[in-house]
């Protein structure tokens, strides 16, 4: 049987050993990292796509656990970890796995990994959607869902990178390089300079080495991927 890959989330040190003591002892399960707030959370999955369940605190600095579920779709399976019994009623609400309230002994533990096998036993493997390769990117203090096939062009500067869909912009700071990783997989978005992300299925035509945009505009095709773009337009 595959291995259930895991994180664990909380903003404390001593509860993360914890957790991280009792996961060492279980052969089915294994941990992909750890996180300290739902930021770190995001960027996580962002990368890593094939995490199956997550050990979530509720209580963190700016962004709680539940409010994570709440906004995130379709998250991986979720077993809360806290030291508050009020807030059992919403987790139950959004489906969790279970419910663990700190101190978590090493028995109570286990009968949580054993809900989590059985439900994750049960989930149907479904083909990925376009839906599915949305990410969250950090914009001011706003979170913002990016769906990739939205993407006009992206532009990178020095330390900030904007993200352009035909209504919208989204200045995020980071380099190129860091919206690279959540994109690389997408075929249809293509490198043309050291600056810009185009969308291919976004173009409205092509002249002298200048690409133009269905929302206008111009986006110069750098001389380095010049064979690589040429390649990936459909030429009759």
């Amino acid at each position: 049987m595959a291995k259930i890959r895991c994180l664990v989330v909380d903003d404390e040190k001593l509860a993360q050993e914890v957790l991280i003591h009792h996961i060492s002892k279980f052969d089915n399960l294994k941990l992909e990292g750890t996180c300290n707030n739902v930021f770190e959370l995001i960027s996580h999955l962002n990368r890593n796509k094939e995490i199956d369940l997550i050990f979530l605190d509720i209580k963190m600095p700016e962004i709680s656990g539940i409010d994570f579920v709440t906004m995130f779709n379709n998250p991986p399976a979720i077993i809360y970890t806290t030291a508050y019994d009020h807030y059992a009623v919403s987790a139950f609400n959004q489906n969790a796995v279970d419910y663990l309230l700190k101190p978590i002994s090493l028995d109570r533990f286990s009968k949580s990994v054993q809900k989590a096998s059985l439900a994750l036993s049960h989930t149907q493997t479904t083909p990925t959607s376009a839906e599915d390769d949305f990410f969250y990117v950090k914009s001011d203090k706003r979170l913002i869902k990016i769906n990739p096939a939205e993407l006009v062009y992206i532009e990178g500067m020095r330390n900030y990178t904007c993200l352009y869909t035909e209504t919208d912009k989204a200045v995020v700071h980071g380099t190129l390089l860091m919206i690279e990783q959540n994109l690389k997989h997408l075929h249809y978005i293509c490198r043309v300079h050291k600056s810009f992300f185009i969308n291919l299925n976004k173009i409205n035509y092509v002249e002298q080495h200048m690409i133009v945009l269905t929302n206008k505009k111009n986006v110069p095709i750098g001389l380095s991927y010049r064979d690589q773009v040429y390649e990936k337009i459909r030429i009759m």
